[in-house]
């Protein structure tokens, strides 16, 4: 109702308390370096020094304002770090988002990812699902080869240790003329982002080395397990800071056959849709090739939450008894239905959540488990699938043919032109 006299007028907010949701599918990671370890003072008092970020020390955040009572505002990219501006854009995606952050100084991008990864997943007791790292400093695109094989080791031990995450990495120094092929490296869990808006580039020396890792950070945590970021419906990423497709240095590439070339090389950027206002991601790349079953960073996010729920369902069964035919040594009936039952309940909420369309188990009662004390249990899972191609057969037709055909009646045929 609109406000007839005037008055004092009070509009109830929500979003102070900091509530999230029960999923940690959203929960995030930042890593980066920095120079900027002094203690910097306000503008409003010199006596009172601003807080910084002690060094491999994590923070967690539940909104911008949490970073800026840091000392994490626009003052603090400086030299190349952009902390401030990826973290802005990730709450600008997903303001429900849980981001943790760390700062290091290592002396290169490689060795950042090499040495702090693990300890920041490490630190966060592995709740990190997803974590982009970002490096403040002058680097050549062609490292960005190294900084892959050193995140393709840290997310397969990673697994191995029952944390499973993606890796975001910053295409640092993108050059179109040394695009390299990251389909070659295998890399399953690991994604590269080079998109960047040209506009905030060419206003903002200090970010034309950067990559808008924070965009892709909140579109991921911010959709389901199951969702491409690149689904134009739901992620138009537009909006305050990030508005126009550009690339890493506020390069800009007009060639449709440029575009392709870096798509096919699993490159993340931004395009636009004619006919749809907005900015949207080509694809949801893997550094991996297409033909695999984790060529997409929806396909690892549903295997991770399910090997996740898997084992957190399974865990208290470990060391437990298992009854046998006492004839046959083979696992009895109830055995085979209960660990059947126990694994597909654990996970029915993804099907009813629509992040699987179904779950399949089979546990093979023919096992000697009196002899190797393993319990065998395969599992399978139907993905929702995504139209990444939507193909759609167009023409005329003309009814008054049709209709003539259909009762019997002939053809017309053309008059002789005069």
């Amino acid at each position: 109702m609109g406000v007839l006299f005037n008055d004092v007028v009070i509009n109830k907010l929500s979003g102070g308390l900091g509530r999230r949701t029960p999923s940690k599918d959203m929960v995030s990671g930042l890593l980066f370096n920095t120079s900027v370890v002094s203690v910097r003072k306000t503008k409003q008092s010199v006596a009172k020094p601003k807080q910084v970020l002690e060094k491999d020390k994590v923070y967690r955040l539940a909104s911008l304002k949490d970073a800026k009572a840091l000392g994490i505002d626009e003052s603090y990219d400086v030299n190349g770090i952009s902390a401030f501006y990826q973290i802005s854009q990730f709450f600008r995606m997903n303001p429900s988002g849980d981001l943790f952050i760390m700062a290091s100084e290592e002396p290169n991008y490689s060795a950042l990812v090499e040495n702090k990864v693990e300890e920041m997943l490490m630190k966060t007791n592995g709740d990190v699902r997803q974590l982009a790292v970002i490096y403040n400093g002058a680097t050549e695109f062609s490292e960005l080869t190294r900084v892959v094989t050193h995140a393709k080791t840290v997310t397969e031990k990673a697994f191995e240790d029952f944390r499973p995450l993606e890796v975001i990495l910053e295409g640092k120094g993108f050059d179109p003329k040394k695009v390299t092929d990251l389909g070659g490296f295998n890399a399953e869990n690991v994604s590269v982002v080079i998109a960047m808006d040209k506009e905030v580039v060419a206003t903002n020396a200090n970010y034309n080395n950067t990559a808008a890792v924070g965009v892709l950070l909140g579109a991921v945590s911010k959709a389901k397990v199951s969702e491409n970021i690149a689904w134009v419906e739901k992620f138009n990423l537009t909006g305050e800071g990030f508005r126009s497709v550009g690339f890493v240095g506020g390069k800009e590439l007009l060639s449709e056959g440029q575009m392709k070339t870096l798509d096919e090389a699993r490159y993340i950027f931004t395009r636009k849709h004619t006919g749809v206002p907005g900015v949207y991601f080509n694809d949801s790349h893997t550094c991996t090739q297409r033909t695999s079953d984790f060529a997409f960073i929806e396909a690892n996010r549903t295997i991770n939450k399910a090997a996740r729920i898997t084992r957190t369902a399974l865990l208290p069964k470990l060391n437990s008894p298992v009854l046998v035919d006492p004839d046959t040594g083979k696992l009895a009936p109830t055995v085979v239905k209960g660990y059947e039952t126990l694994c597909k309940a654990a996970l029915e909420r993804m099907i009813s959540n629509e992040e699987v369309s179904e779950i399949e188990v089979y546990i093979n009662p023919n096992q000697d488990i009196l002899a190797n004390s393993e319990l065998q249990i395969e599992m399978s899972v139907v993905p929702m699938g995504t139209a990444r191609r939507i193909i759609v057969n167009l023409g005329f037709k003309n009814p008054f043919q049709l209709k003539a055909v259909s009762v019997g009646a002939p053809a017309p045929t053309p008059s002789p032109s005069n």
